[in-house]
């Protein structure tokens, strides 16, 4: 009762438009359209960058040094040096024990090294999450145009996640320096 016999028609283009109001230079995209579209991202996200790098806080001060050293005039050193002795003399007192050695003063200055080389590679990660988490978003979206939202909200939570992490990433180096002080 329910079944027919349905013949299927393939019916051609021309049968149901005529592409009229299609300018045929239009058909199909150039280099030029794609190029567009795929700067159109950067173009929308550039503002925002710019906005986090003029408003961050100033955290960075030039460190100079003062050279107070006098000039000293060159002076002939070979006819002024005395034969070595045959032997050392070494106090006992003068042998350094690791108490006496001081410590910290390399890892400090590293750490401050790494810090000041990695910070602002840090503020662009950060600055750059928003626009490309917005990005990633609006492209999971078509998941649900496409009738596929598990993975459009897979893609969602993970787009969030990550900007979340992004934004929290230097109080996370925060966190980790002062571990690194602590220890």
């Amino acid at each position: 009762m329910f079944k027919r016999n349905q013949k299927i028609e393939v019916v051609p283009e021309s049968a149901y438009t005529d592409f009229s109001h299609r300018d045929p230079s239009d058909a199909y995209a150039t280099r030029k359209d794609l190029a567009i579209a795929a700067l159109a991202p950067v173009a929308l996200g550039a503002p925002f960058v710019a906005y986090r790098l003029i408003n961050t806080p100033d955290t960075y001060t030039a460190a100079t040094i003062p050279v107070t050293a006098p000039i000293v005039e060159p002076v002939n050193v070979i006819a002024q040096t005395t034969p070595p002795p045959t032997t050392l003399p070494i106090e006992l007192s003068s042998v350094a024990t690791p108490e006496m050695i001081p410590t910290g003063f390399i890892a400090d200055s590293s750490l401050t090294m790494i810090a000041n080389i990695l910070d602002p590679l840090v503020q662009i990660m950060v600055a750059f999450s928003f626009p490309i988490a917005s990005v990633i978003m609006t492209g999971a979206c078509f998941f649900f145009m496409f009738n596929n939202s598990e993975k459009a909200w897979d893609v969602i939570m993970k787009a969030g996640l990550g900007y979340v992490l992004f934004q929290l990433m230097p109080m996370f180096l925060e966190i980790l320096r002062q571990v690194g002080e602590a220890v």
